[in-house]
């Protein structure tokens, strides 16, 4: 039990000691508190300038950027445009010169032989993408005089570079003589004249 001589101070005096105690506590968690929010506004406010000063650069580089956009979409329409102005300009050309296929087709010719026709057809087959692939097909009618002298001929044509998919119709007998009618369909071949030109 606490005698009431122990404690020669008043009352009073430990009430006030408590009351500044407690003053004092107060003013440094408002000044703990007011220190973080300052630390923390400057930051803010720091992060805030950064982001004004990138606001420019970051604009410039916007409207960099949608430049070369709209730049590379007109590039795209001006190749497609291209690419269909010279698909549309392929069914005037033609791919191979007639001339060239002619002395192709001549200069392989064994002896004691000759073409009676030579039909040039073209066909257009349209894909499931919607273009459209040309084929020219030749067929040759012609009088040899034996089955070895059309077999040379073939293998000459298939040797050269300007026609693909070489082979025989028919070869028959004709008749009163020796001589062998024959028949010969080939394709030209469309990109041999891309080979020239890299040749040349």
């Amino acid at each position: 039990m606490k005698h009431p001589f122990d404690d020669f101070l008043p009352p009073d005096f430990h009430s006030a000691r408590e009351d500044t105690r407690v003053i004092r506590i107060g003013i440094v968690l408002v000044a703990v508190v007011s220190i973080a929010t300052a630390a923390a506004f400057a930051t803010t406010l720091t992060g805030w300038r950064g982001l004004l000063q990138n606001r420019g650069s970051v604009s410039a580089r916007w409207d960099d950027a949608t430049t070369r956009v709209h730049a590379l979409v007109n590039a795209q329409k001006s190749m497609s445009d291209a690419i269909k102005t010279a698909a549309r300009l392929e069914y005037f050309t033609d791919g191979v010169p007639r001339s060239l296929l002619l002395w192709e087709l001549t200069q392989f010719l064994p002896e004691r032989s000759e073409l009676d026709d030579i039909r040039l057809e073209t066909r257009e087959q349209i894909s499931e993408d919607g273009s459209i692939h040309r084929k020219e097909l030749i067929n040759i009618l012609g009088v040899a005089p034996n089955d070895a002298s059309i077999s040379a001929y073939i293998e000459s044509i298939n040797s050269s570079t300007h026609f693909q998919n070489v082979s025989l119709v028919y070869a028959q007998q004709e008749e009163g003589t020796t001589n062998r009618n024959f028949s010969v369909q080939l394709e030209v071949n469309s990109l041999s004249l891309f080979a020239m030109v890299g040749d040349q």
